[in-house]
């Protein structure tokens, strides 16, 4: 620890114990926090380091719009200026509410989000208590989700008397494999808060109001190289320029998009996402259109189920039975009336 010297003097701008106390913290609030499991030297550690300083800056422009928003019932008018500028400007909510209804309304959406961030926000102190995983978990089934941890079968959430069976202090051995927000709140800077966790496979977004594109792009980018299962069910925000970012799960093995009419292309996507992983099993989207056939020369494929109906993602093995060959119309009419076959009928008769 650093330490203090008393400076006392006879005219202003001297600083004093406290101030040099002040000055202190708040330097050290703006260095980094490195975690890494301990006796391991992973590779990749310095890829997982947190910036509160820059956390907090992060998650400051959605309260910097919630404070904008909030003007005093009571002003204080000190002339004809002020009075013009209150009813232009600074309006309360019951002037925006009984002359300005669209701005209430967007006012009322902005100071939900900011409630919603404050109360998702990254806290360091958590982090250096109970590491990432255990602070994960807290923090995830205090926002209504559940985690499930590895080696685990049961999934983990709050009890009927709101508490956690989980340790509140750092234990080696606790790495979360499993996900399941569905219908959460959880916005983008939240997840500032599910970083570092190695043993992620699992993760269920599905329903959930506030993930955008942005917070997908913050997800594939976090979680690369261990997701295998992603659901997005009923996430309206997303488009398909957002699920195009999910190229980079190289280890994604099922994907689920139910009730995701809204995107635009997304058979499409689905196309592109199959052509980059072949063996990908996508659940909720119909991206093979069999229709296309009909009325073309190719129309013949659609009878007798001579498509073999296989599940997306799956590959034949020998123990299927093989597809029966079916020649075409023309292709039989010319075998049957070439030079050679009709010498080899004559024979025979």
């Amino acid at each position: 620890p650093g330490t203090y010297q008393s400076v006392r003097g006879y005219w202003w701008g001297h600083d004093t114990l406290e101030d040099q106390w002040s000055a202190e913290k708040k330097k050290k609030e703006k260095d980094v926090i490195s975690w890494t499991r301990p006796g391991v030297n992973l590779q990749e550690k310095n890829e997982f380091l947190w910036a509160p300083n820059r956390v907090s800056q992060e998650a400051a422009f959605a309260k910097e719009d919630d404070k904008a928003t909030k003007v005093s019932f009571i002003p204080k008018w000190t002339g004809t200026t002020d009075l013009l500028s209150f009813t232009t400007k600074a309006k309360p909510k019951f002037w925006k509410l009984l002359f300005y209804p669209e701005e209430y309304m967007e006012d009322m959406a902005k100071n939900r989000y900011a409630l919603l961030v404050k109360g998702q926000e990254f806290i360091k102190e958590r982090l250096l208590v109970l590491g990432p995983d255990l602070s994960a978990a807290h923090f995830l089934c205090y926002n209504n989700c559940r985690v499930r941890f590895r080696g685990h079968k049961e999934w983990t959430e709050l009890n009927a008397k709101g508490g956690l069976d989980i340790p509140a202090v750092y234990v080696p051995g606790w790495f979360i494999e499993a996900i399941d927000c569905s219908s959460s709140k959880l916005v983008f800077e939240g997840l500032q808060n599910l970083r570092n966790l190695h043993y992620l496979k699992y993760l269920d977004i599905s329903y959930c109001e506030h993930i955008d594109v942005w917070c997908l792009d913050r997800i594939t980018g976090e979680y690369a190289d261990t997701l295998e299962y992603l659901n997005l069910s009923g996430c309206r925000n997303l488009t398909a320029h957002g699920l195009e970012v999910l190229w980079r799960l190289k280890n994604l093995k099922t994907l689920v998009l139910k009730d995701m009419e809204h995107v635009e292309d997304l058979t499409l996507v689905c196309l592109l996402l199959l052509d980059v992983f072949p063996n990908l099993k996508i659940i909720g989207a119909e991206y093979m259109d069999l229709k296309l056939l009909e009325g073309t020369e190719h129309a013949y494929l659609l009878k007798d189920d001579f498509i073999p109906q296989l599940e997306p993602g799956a590959t034949p093995t020998p123990a299927d039975p093989p597809l029966p060959f079916r020649p075409r119309q023309h292709e039989a009419e010319d075998h049957v009336t070439r030079p050679g076959n009709l010498e080899t009928k004559a024979v025979k008769n």
